[in-house]
């Protein structure tokens, strides 16, 4: 199974029991096709950045997930016919952090062997 991020902007107009319902509505997506949801962060509130459809505020919330690839093609269905998500975006998760910790490892190791070998 791959590694998904997701990210969708709901109407700010809208109540929390919206938002939670969308988030089970992705967890039921996502399960259905095998899948499982690893982490969900709601950064709440936010200024958009630009006006969204007469919308100067959202209501954002950001999901990891592993699943399918088709998950995502109904996922993405999902969030595009929902008039009240102003955008959505769903990546492949590319495991920045275990490569980031192995070029972190293996700098330190050179800068160490470089040290050594200029005493």
């Amino acid at each position: 199974m791959t590694k998904y991020e997701l990210i969708f902007i709901l109407r700010a107009d809208q109540p929390e029991a919206e938002m939670t319902a969308r988030v089970e509505r992705v967890k039921a997506i996502v399960s259905s096709h095998g899948g499982e949801v690893t982490l969900e962060n709601h950064w709440g509130m936010r200024r958009l950045a630009y006006e969204i459809e007469h919308e100067t505020r959202g209501n954002y919330m950001f999901m990891r997930f592993r699943a399918p690839g088709v998950a995502c093609q109904d996922l993405d269905k999902f969030l595009r016919l929902d008039d009240q998500i102003l955008r959505h975006l769903v990546v492949r998760d590319e495991e920045w952090e275990e490569r980031n910790r192995a070029a972190v490892a293996k700098r330190r190791q050179t800068q160490n062997e470089d040290a050594a070998g200029a005493e």
